[in-house]
Protein backbone atom coordinates (compact mmCIF):
# COMPACT_ATOMS: atom_id res chain seq x y z
CA UNK A 1 0.00 0.00 0.00
CA UNK A 2 1.24 3.88 -0.90
CA UNK A 3 0.45 6.75 -0.11
CA UNK A 4 -1.50 9.02 -2.04
CA UNK A 5 -0.08 11.96 -4.16
CA UNK A 6 3.50 11.72 -5.87
CA UNK A 7 5.54 10.20 -3.85
CA UNK A 8 9.51 11.48 -2.41
CA UNK A 9 10.23 7.75 -1.80
CA UNK A 10 8.55 4.36 -1.34
CA UNK A 11 10.52 1.42 0.17
CA UNK A 12 9.97 -1.96 -0.62
CA UNK A 13 10.04 -5.56 0.47
CA UNK A 14 11.52 -8.33 -2.25
CA UNK A 15 8.84 -11.49 -2.84
CA UNK A 16 9.43 -14.71 -1.41
CA UNK A 17 7.35 -18.05 -0.27
CA UNK A 18 7.00 -20.03 2.95
CA UNK A 19 8.81 -22.92 1.43
CA UNK A 20 11.70 -20.44 0.82
CA UNK A 21 12.00 -18.95 4.32
CA UNK A 22 10.59 -21.77 6.75
CA UNK A 23 11.39 -24.94 4.40
CA UNK A 24 9.72 -28.28 5.87
CA UNK A 25 8.10 -25.86 8.07
CA UNK A 26 6.21 -23.96 5.82
CA UNK A 27 2.91 -25.26 7.09
CA UNK A 28 3.09 -22.83 9.67
CA UNK A 29 5.13 -20.16 8.60
CA UNK A 30 3.98 -16.47 9.09
CA UNK A 31 4.40 -13.11 6.74
CA UNK A 32 4.79 -9.97 9.44
CA UNK A 33 4.53 -6.67 8.68
CA UNK A 34 8.22 -4.50 7.28
CA UNK A 35 7.92 -2.50 11.06
CA UNK A 36 11.36 -1.25 10.08
CA UNK A 37 10.13 0.12 6.91
CA UNK A 38 6.98 1.55 9.00
CA UNK A 39 9.58 3.45 11.23
CA UNK A 40 10.73 5.32 8.04
CA UNK A 41 8.49 6.36 6.38
CA UNK A 42 7.36 7.62 9.80
CA UNK A 43 10.69 9.50 10.03
CA UNK A 44 10.25 10.94 6.27
CA UNK A 45 6.17 12.27 6.74
CA UNK A 46 7.45 13.81 10.26
CA UNK A 47 9.97 16.13 7.91
CA UNK A 48 7.13 17.01 5.79
CA UNK A 49 7.85 14.50 2.87
CA UNK A 50 5.65 11.98 1.28
CA UNK A 51 6.80 8.11 1.41
CA UNK A 52 5.07 4.75 0.95
CA UNK A 53 5.41 1.23 1.12
CA UNK A 54 5.11 -1.31 -1.57
CA UNK A 55 5.53 -4.73 0.39
CA UNK A 56 6.07 -7.63 -2.45
CA UNK A 57 6.18 -10.28 0.76
CA UNK A 58 3.25 -12.23 -0.61
CA UNK A 59 3.22 -11.13 -4.47
CA UNK A 60 3.31 -14.22 -6.58
CA UNK A 61 4.26 -12.01 -9.77
CA UNK A 62 7.78 -12.96 -11.72
CA UNK A 63 10.27 -9.94 -10.18
CA UNK A 64 9.87 -8.12 -14.06
CA UNK A 65 6.27 -7.58 -13.36
CA UNK A 66 6.82 -6.50 -9.53
CA UNK A 67 9.43 -4.15 -10.99
CA UNK A 68 6.93 -2.88 -13.50
CA UNK A 69 4.97 -1.50 -10.74
CA UNK A 70 7.48 0.03 -8.47
CA UNK A 71 8.78 2.03 -11.50
CA UNK A 72 5.33 3.12 -12.45
CA UNK A 73 4.74 4.70 -8.51
CA UNK A 74 5.87 7.66 -9.72
CA UNK A 75 8.84 7.86 -6.59
CA UNK A 76 11.81 9.42 -6.88
CA UNK A 77 13.70 7.41 -4.34
CA UNK A 78 13.48 4.07 -3.84
CA UNK A 79 14.12 2.11 -0.91
CA UNK A 80 15.17 -1.66 0.15
CA UNK A 81 16.35 -3.15 3.35
CA UNK A 82 17.66 -6.11 2.73
CA UNK A 83 17.58 -7.62 6.84
CA UNK A 84 17.22 -11.32 5.75
CA UNK A 85 20.23 -12.63 3.88
CA UNK A 86 18.32 -15.55 1.94
CA UNK A 87 16.82 -12.44 0.26
CA UNK A 88 19.76 -10.55 -0.88
CA UNK A 89 20.06 -12.02 -4.45
CA UNK A 90 16.30 -11.47 -5.28
CA UNK A 91 16.80 -7.64 -3.91
CA UNK A 92 19.48 -7.05 -6.00
CA UNK A 93 18.23 -8.50 -8.59
CA UNK A 94 14.80 -6.95 -8.18
CA UNK A 95 16.79 -3.70 -8.31
CA UNK A 96 18.36 -3.99 -11.34
CA UNK A 97 15.18 -4.46 -12.78
CA UNK A 98 13.85 -1.43 -11.24
CA UNK A 99 16.67 0.54 -13.20
CA UNK A 100 16.44 -0.48 -15.83
CA UNK A 101 12.86 0.43 -16.29
CA UNK A 102 13.53 3.98 -14.84
CA UNK A 103 17.25 4.77 -14.91
CA UNK A 104 16.11 8.15 -13.18
CA UNK A 105 14.95 6.24 -10.07
CA UNK A 106 17.86 6.94 -7.50
CA UNK A 107 17.82 3.42 -5.57
CA UNK A 108 18.96 3.41 -1.56
CA UNK A 109 19.49 -0.13 0.03
CA UNK A 110 20.02 -0.73 3.49
CA UNK A 111 19.49 -3.06 6.30
CA UNK A 112 21.12 -5.86 8.78
CA UNK A 113 22.89 -7.47 5.58
CA UNK A 114 24.01 -4.14 4.11
CA UNK A 115 25.24 -3.11 7.06
CA UNK A 116 27.78 -5.89 7.76
CA UNK A 117 28.89 -5.69 3.96
CA UNK A 118 28.57 -2.46 2.26
CA UNK A 119 31.36 -2.46 -0.34
CA UNK A 120 30.51 -5.81 -1.38
CA UNK A 121 27.09 -5.61 -1.56
CA UNK A 122 27.49 -1.80 -3.62
CA UNK A 123 29.73 -4.18 -6.19
CA UNK A 124 27.48 -7.05 -6.38
CA UNK A 125 24.97 -4.89 -7.63
CA UNK A 126 25.79 -1.41 -9.58
CA UNK A 127 22.85 0.12 -9.85
CA UNK A 128 22.62 0.95 -6.10
CA UNK A 129 23.35 4.39 -5.91
CA UNK A 130 23.03 5.22 -2.21
CA UNK A 131 23.58 2.74 0.93
CA UNK A 132 22.75 3.34 4.35
CA UNK A 133 25.00 1.56 7.16
CA UNK A 134 23.65 1.32 10.25
CA UNK A 135 19.58 2.82 11.34
CA UNK A 136 18.14 4.55 8.85
CA UNK A 137 15.60 7.03 10.26
CA UNK A 138 17.93 9.87 10.57
CA UNK A 139 19.99 8.62 7.41
CA UNK A 140 17.09 9.07 5.21
CA UNK A 141 16.00 12.08 5.81
CA UNK A 142 19.14 13.41 5.11
CA UNK A 143 19.02 11.54 1.59
CA UNK A 144 16.03 12.70 0.57
CA UNK A 145 16.68 16.09 2.08
CA UNK A 146 19.89 16.08 -0.54
CA UNK A 147 18.19 14.72 -3.18
CA UNK A 148 15.54 16.87 -3.11
CA UNK A 149 17.45 19.87 -2.42
CA UNK A 150 20.25 19.02 -4.93
CA UNK A 151 22.69 18.84 -1.94
CA UNK A 152 26.19 16.89 -2.07
CA UNK A 153 25.97 13.30 0.04
CA UNK A 154 29.38 13.68 1.22
CA UNK A 155 28.38 15.54 4.39
CA UNK A 156 25.73 12.93 5.26
CA UNK A 157 27.16 10.41 8.00
CA UNK A 158 26.46 6.54 7.64
CA UNK A 159 26.17 6.13 4.44
CA UNK A 160 28.39 5.01 1.08
CA UNK A 161 27.25 5.92 -2.58
CA UNK A 162 28.34 6.37 -5.86
CA UNK A 163 30.17 9.49 -7.23
CA UNK A 164 31.07 9.12 -10.62
CA UNK A 165 33.06 5.81 -11.18
CA UNK A 166 34.25 5.63 -7.48
CA UNK A 167 32.43 4.35 -4.04
CA UNK A 168 32.60 6.86 -1.21
CA UNK A 169 32.11 6.13 2.18
CA UNK A 170 31.39 8.75 4.78
CA UNK A 171 31.57 8.23 8.41
CA UNK A 172 29.91 6.33 10.49
CA UNK A 173 26.46 7.80 12.00
CA UNK A 174 25.98 7.54 15.98
CA UNK A 175 23.14 5.60 16.57
CA UNK A 176 19.87 7.29 17.36
CA UNK A 177 20.48 8.49 21.47
CA UNK A 178 16.60 9.59 21.85
CA UNK A 179 14.29 7.08 20.67
CA UNK A 180 11.46 8.95 21.91
CA UNK A 181 12.39 11.24 18.80
CA UNK A 182 10.97 8.74 16.36
CA UNK A 183 7.15 8.46 14.99
CA UNK A 184 4.99 5.70 16.11
CA UNK A 185 5.31 2.91 13.16
CA UNK A 186 2.89 3.98 10.57
CA UNK A 187 0.85 0.75 10.04
CA UNK A 188 -1.78 2.77 7.64
CA UNK A 189 0.76 2.36 4.92
CA UNK A 190 0.17 -1.69 4.52
CA UNK A 191 -2.80 -3.87 4.56
CA UNK A 192 -2.73 -5.42 7.87
CA UNK A 193 -5.26 -8.22 6.34
CA UNK A 194 -2.51 -9.71 4.99
CA UNK A 195 -0.23 -10.77 7.64
CA UNK A 196 -1.00 -13.06 10.94
CA UNK A 197 1.02 -14.41 13.65
CA UNK A 198 3.20 -17.19 14.15
CA UNK A 199 1.50 -20.49 15.30
CA UNK A 200 2.21 -20.35 19.63
CA UNK A 201 0.63 -16.51 19.50
CA UNK A 202 -3.24 -15.40 19.30
CA UNK A 203 -3.51 -16.10 15.64
CA UNK A 204 -7.39 -15.01 15.32
CA UNK A 205 -6.18 -11.71 17.04
CA UNK A 206 -4.74 -8.40 15.60
CA UNK A 207 -1.59 -8.49 16.57
CA UNK A 208 0.87 -5.89 16.13
CA UNK A 209 4.73 -5.91 16.76
CA UNK A 210 6.16 -3.07 18.93
CA UNK A 211 9.96 -2.61 20.38
CA UNK A 212 10.08 -0.87 23.88
CA UNK A 213 14.01 -1.22 22.89
CA UNK A 214 17.08 -1.70 20.73
CA UNK A 215 20.48 -3.08 21.47
CA UNK A 216 21.82 -5.98 23.22
CA UNK A 217 24.62 -6.22 25.73
CA UNK A 218 25.45 -9.87 24.88
CA UNK A 219 28.16 -11.14 22.64
CA UNK A 220 26.41 -14.35 21.26
CA UNK A 221 29.19 -15.53 18.26
CA UNK A 222 25.86 -16.05 15.82
CA UNK A 223 24.40 -12.28 15.87
CA UNK A 224 24.78 -9.92 14.23
CA UNK A 225 25.23 -6.08 16.19
CA UNK A 226 25.78 -4.12 13.57
CA UNK A 227 22.74 -2.06 13.18
CA UNK A 228 21.61 -1.71 16.82
CA UNK A 229 24.29 -2.11 18.67
CA UNK A 230 25.38 -3.49 21.95
CA UNK A 231 23.98 -0.31 24.02
CA UNK A 232 20.77 -0.97 25.10
CA UNK A 233 18.46 2.15 24.28
CA UNK A 234 15.12 2.69 26.10
CA UNK A 235 11.94 3.88 24.35
CA UNK A 236 10.04 5.95 27.70
CA UNK A 237 7.27 4.72 29.46
CA UNK A 238 5.28 7.28 28.18
CA UNK A 239 6.00 7.16 24.63
CA UNK A 240 5.34 3.13 25.13
CA UNK A 241 2.02 3.90 26.46
CA UNK A 242 1.13 6.34 24.06
CA UNK A 243 2.17 4.23 21.09
CA UNK A 244 -0.16 1.69 22.60
CA UNK A 245 -3.01 3.63 23.13
CA UNK A 246 -2.59 4.55 19.34
CA UNK A 247 -2.64 0.89 18.27
CA UNK A 248 -5.66 0.36 19.98
CA UNK A 249 -7.61 3.51 19.14
CA UNK A 250 -6.36 3.45 15.32
CA UNK A 251 -5.78 -0.12 14.34
CA UNK A 252 -8.41 -1.75 17.10
CA UNK A 253 -4.60 -4.01 18.31
CA UNK A 254 -5.84 -7.04 19.87
CA UNK A 255 -2.64 -8.51 20.97
CA UNK A 256 1.29 -7.01 21.05
CA UNK A 257 4.20 -8.79 20.53
CA UNK A 258 6.75 -7.21 21.93
CA UNK A 259 10.28 -7.78 19.58
CA UNK A 260 12.82 -6.55 22.45
CA UNK A 261 15.62 -8.74 22.01
CA UNK A 262 16.27 -9.11 25.84
CA UNK A 263 12.74 -7.79 27.72
CA UNK A 264 13.80 -8.23 31.21
CA UNK A 265 17.00 -7.98 31.87
CA UNK A 266 16.51 -4.94 33.69
CA UNK A 267 14.12 -5.69 36.47
CA UNK A 268 13.37 -2.39 37.40
CA UNK A 269 12.44 -1.41 33.72
CA UNK A 270 10.68 -4.77 33.15
CA UNK A 271 8.56 -3.75 35.99
CA UNK A 272 7.73 -0.11 34.48
CA UNK A 273 6.61 -1.68 31.60
CA UNK A 274 4.41 -4.87 33.17
CA UNK A 275 2.80 -1.87 34.89
CA UNK A 276 1.80 -0.19 31.74
CA UNK A 277 0.92 -3.09 30.12
CA UNK A 278 -1.39 -4.39 33.18
CA UNK A 279 -3.08 -0.97 32.84
CA UNK A 280 -3.98 -1.73 28.58
CA UNK A 281 -5.09 -5.03 30.10
CA UNK A 282 -6.94 -4.44 32.38
CA UNK A 283 -8.98 -1.12 30.44
CA UNK A 284 -8.56 -3.12 26.99
CA UNK A 285 -8.13 -6.71 27.50
CA UNK A 286 -5.07 -6.45 25.19
CA UNK A 287 -3.03 -9.56 25.87
CA UNK A 288 1.09 -9.52 24.67
CA UNK A 289 3.88 -11.85 24.22
CA UNK A 290 7.44 -11.06 24.26
CA UNK A 291 11.01 -12.75 24.24
CA UNK A 292 12.94 -13.64 27.28
CA UNK A 293 17.07 -14.50 28.35
CA UNK A 294 16.49 -17.60 30.35
CA UNK A 295 19.00 -16.79 33.09
CA UNK A 296 17.45 -12.98 33.12
CA UNK A 297 13.91 -14.98 34.64
CA UNK A 298 13.27 -14.62 38.35
CA UNK A 299 10.41 -16.75 40.52
CA UNK A 300 8.21 -13.31 40.88
CA UNK A 301 8.40 -12.40 37.48
CA UNK A 302 6.08 -15.45 35.61
CA UNK A 303 2.64 -13.88 37.95
CA UNK A 304 3.83 -10.17 36.91
CA UNK A 305 3.94 -11.01 32.97
CA UNK A 306 0.52 -13.28 33.29
CA UNK A 307 -1.16 -10.51 35.49
CA UNK A 308 -0.05 -7.30 33.33
CA UNK A 309 -1.43 -10.01 30.02
CA UNK A 310 1.04 -12.30 28.43
CA UNK A 311 0.22 -15.52 27.04
CA UNK A 312 3.11 -16.33 25.52
CA UNK A 313 6.79 -16.16 25.29
CA UNK A 314 9.90 -17.22 23.89
CA UNK A 315 13.37 -18.64 25.32
CA UNK A 316 16.31 -18.42 23.11
CA UNK A 317 17.61 -21.43 24.20
CA UNK A 318 19.89 -22.70 21.41
CA UNK A 319 21.57 -26.10 22.74
CA UNK A 320 20.93 -28.84 25.20
CA UNK A 321 24.83 -28.78 24.74
CA UNK A 322 26.89 -26.67 27.49
CA UNK A 323 29.67 -27.30 25.23
CA UNK A 324 27.57 -25.73 22.24
CA UNK A 325 26.08 -22.79 24.78
CA UNK A 326 29.87 -21.76 25.56
CA UNK A 327 31.06 -22.22 21.78
CA UNK A 328 28.40 -19.83 20.96
CA UNK A 329 29.12 -17.44 23.95
CA UNK A 330 25.66 -17.92 25.08
CA UNK A 331 26.37 -17.31 28.86
CA UNK A 332 23.60 -19.42 29.63
CA UNK A 333 23.74 -22.63 32.17
CA UNK A 334 21.66 -25.13 30.52
CA UNK A 335 21.03 -26.87 34.55
CA UNK A 336 18.74 -24.16 35.01
CA UNK A 337 16.31 -24.24 31.95
CA UNK A 338 14.18 -26.74 33.60
CA UNK A 339 13.25 -24.71 36.65
CA UNK A 340 13.00 -21.27 34.40
CA UNK A 341 10.42 -23.14 32.10
CA UNK A 342 8.03 -23.95 35.35
CA UNK A 343 8.34 -20.41 36.32
CA UNK A 344 7.02 -19.03 33.15
CA UNK A 345 4.56 -22.04 32.76
CA UNK A 346 2.95 -22.32 36.17
CA UNK A 347 2.01 -19.27 35.58
CA UNK A 348 -0.13 -19.75 32.79
CA UNK A 349 1.51 -18.45 29.95
CA UNK A 350 2.83 -20.44 26.91
CA UNK A 351 6.41 -20.90 26.14
CA UNK A 352 8.33 -21.87 23.32
CA UNK A 353 11.89 -22.46 22.76
CA UNK A 354 14.53 -21.54 19.86
CA UNK A 355 16.90 -23.94 18.90
CA UNK A 356 20.30 -24.01 16.82
CA UNK A 357 21.74 -27.06 14.93
CA UNK A 358 24.69 -27.43 13.07
CA UNK A 359 26.82 -24.81 14.55
CA UNK A 360 30.63 -24.85 14.37
CA UNK A 361 31.53 -28.63 16.42
CA UNK A 362 28.32 -29.78 16.92
CA UNK A 363 28.48 -33.77 16.98
CA UNK A 364 26.17 -36.13 17.64
CA UNK A 365 27.11 -35.96 21.03
CA UNK A 366 25.87 -32.44 21.12
CA UNK A 367 22.55 -33.03 18.96
CA UNK A 368 21.31 -35.90 21.19
CA UNK A 369 22.30 -33.68 24.64
CA UNK A 370 19.72 -31.41 22.87
CA UNK A 371 17.26 -34.04 22.03
CA UNK A 372 17.10 -35.33 25.67
CA UNK A 373 16.43 -31.30 26.67
CA UNK A 374 13.56 -31.20 24.58
CA UNK A 375 12.35 -34.41 26.32
CA UNK A 376 12.97 -33.12 29.80
CA UNK A 377 11.37 -29.52 30.05
CA UNK A 378 8.58 -28.08 29.80
CA UNK A 379 7.78 -26.53 26.60
CA UNK A 380 4.72 -25.77 24.39
CA UNK A 381 6.26 -25.53 21.10
CA UNK A 382 9.96 -25.37 20.10
CA UNK A 383 11.30 -23.87 16.75
CA UNK A 384 14.86 -24.95 15.22
CA UNK A 385 17.21 -23.37 13.44
CA UNK A 386 20.31 -24.27 11.05
CA UNK A 387 22.89 -22.30 11.82
CA UNK A 388 23.43 -19.20 9.97
CA UNK A 389 26.94 -17.86 9.49
CA UNK A 390 25.69 -14.01 9.11
CA UNK A 391 28.46 -11.55 7.40
CA UNK A 392 28.08 -9.19 10.54
CA UNK A 393 28.23 -12.10 13.21
CA UNK A 394 31.49 -12.34 15.12
CA UNK A 395 32.34 -15.94 14.21
CA UNK A 396 31.87 -15.48 10.25
CA UNK A 397 35.48 -14.32 10.31
CA UNK A 398 36.77 -17.54 11.26
CA UNK A 399 33.52 -19.45 9.77
CA UNK A 400 35.72 -20.92 6.94
CA UNK A 401 38.11 -23.02 9.47
CA UNK A 402 35.30 -24.54 11.04
CA UNK A 403 33.38 -26.19 8.49
CA UNK A 404 31.87 -25.44 4.77
CA UNK A 405 29.57 -22.63 3.71
CA UNK A 406 27.03 -23.87 1.08
CA UNK A 407 25.61 -22.46 -1.91
CA UNK A 408 25.08 -19.12 -2.07
CA UNK A 409 22.90 -16.83 0.33
CA UNK A 410 19.76 -17.65 -0.81
CA UNK A 411 20.46 -20.82 1.54
CA UNK A 412 20.71 -18.32 4.14
CA UNK A 413 16.71 -18.72 6.06
CA UNK A 414 17.59 -20.60 9.08
CA UNK A 415 15.41 -23.44 7.30
CA UNK A 416 17.93 -24.60 4.54
CA UNK A 417 20.95 -25.59 5.16
CA UNK A 418 24.00 -23.31 4.83
CA UNK A 419 26.77 -24.45 6.88
CA UNK A 420 27.95 -27.94 7.64
CA UNK A 421 30.59 -28.23 10.62
CA UNK A 422 33.80 -30.31 9.97
CA UNK A 423 32.32 -32.54 12.61
CA UNK A 424 29.29 -33.37 10.80
CA UNK A 425 28.44 -34.69 7.36
CA UNK A 426 25.39 -32.54 5.34
CA UNK A 427 23.24 -35.92 5.99
CA UNK A 428 23.73 -36.23 9.25
CA UNK A 429 22.43 -32.21 9.90
CA UNK A 430 19.74 -32.81 7.98
CA UNK A 431 18.82 -36.01 9.80
CA UNK A 432 19.71 -34.28 13.49
CA UNK A 433 17.12 -31.27 12.23
CA UNK A 434 14.32 -34.17 12.10
CA UNK A 435 15.38 -36.05 15.04
CA UNK A 436 15.23 -32.94 17.39
CA UNK A 437 11.86 -32.39 16.41
CA UNK A 438 10.19 -35.74 16.28
CA UNK A 439 11.70 -35.95 19.84
CA UNK A 440 9.46 -32.77 21.09
CA UNK A 441 6.81 -33.23 19.00
CA UNK A 442 5.85 -36.51 19.44
CA UNK A 443 5.31 -36.27 23.28
CA UNK A 444 1.66 -36.81 24.01
CA UNK A 445 1.64 -34.33 26.61
CA UNK A 446 3.21 -31.86 23.73
CA UNK A 447 0.65 -32.96 21.45
CA UNK A 448 -2.09 -32.85 23.93
CA UNK A 449 -1.54 -28.85 24.57
CA UNK A 450 -1.35 -28.33 21.40
CA UNK A 451 -5.04 -29.72 20.05
CA UNK A 452 -5.99 -27.86 23.06
CA UNK A 453 -4.91 -24.73 22.06
CA UNK A 454 -6.45 -25.53 18.51
CA UNK A 455 -9.87 -25.95 20.19
CA UNK A 456 -12.87 -27.60 18.48
CA UNK A 457 -12.96 -25.38 15.78
CA UNK A 458 -9.66 -25.18 14.69
CA UNK A 459 -9.26 -29.37 14.97
CA UNK A 460 -9.28 -29.81 11.07
CA UNK A 461 -6.30 -26.84 10.68
CA UNK A 462 -4.28 -29.44 13.15
CA UNK A 463 -5.28 -32.70 11.88
CA UNK A 464 -3.79 -31.05 8.55
CA UNK A 465 -1.00 -29.37 9.85
CA UNK A 466 -0.55 -32.95 11.53
CA UNK A 467 -0.75 -34.78 8.40
CA UNK A 468 2.04 -32.74 6.68
CA UNK A 469 4.48 -33.20 10.08
CA UNK A 470 4.36 -36.76 9.88
CA UNK A 471 4.36 -36.90 6.45
CA UNK A 472 8.07 -34.98 6.66
CA UNK A 473 9.49 -35.58 10.12
CA UNK A 474 8.68 -39.48 10.47
CA UNK A 475 7.30 -40.79 7.12
CA UNK A 476 10.40 -39.00 5.57
CA UNK A 477 13.11 -40.44 7.32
Amino acid sequence: MISSGPLDCVFITPPFSMSENFGLLDFVGTYGPPINLLYLVGALEKQGFNAGIIDLTHDQRSLAECADSIAASGAEIVGVAVHFTFLVPRALELLSLIKERQPSITIVAGGVHFTALPEKTMNECAHIDIGVIGEGEETIVDIVRCHKQGMQLDKVPGIIYRDGGRIVKTGRRALISNLNDLSFPDYSRIDLSLYYPAIHLARKARNFMITTSRGCPFQCTFCDRTVLGSEVRNFSSEYISRMIDHLIEKYNAECLLLEDENFCIRQDRFRDICDILREKFLKYNITWSCCLRADSVEPWMGKVMYDSGCRAAIFGIESGSQRMLDTYRKRLNVNILAEKCRIIRNAGIRLSGSFIVGGPGENEESVNETIRLVRKIELDYIFLWYFMPYPGSAIYKDIESAGEIMGDYSNHSGHRIAFVPRTMSRKQLELSYKKIYRAFYTRPSVVLRIIRQYGLSGLPEFFKNGFKYLWRFIVNK
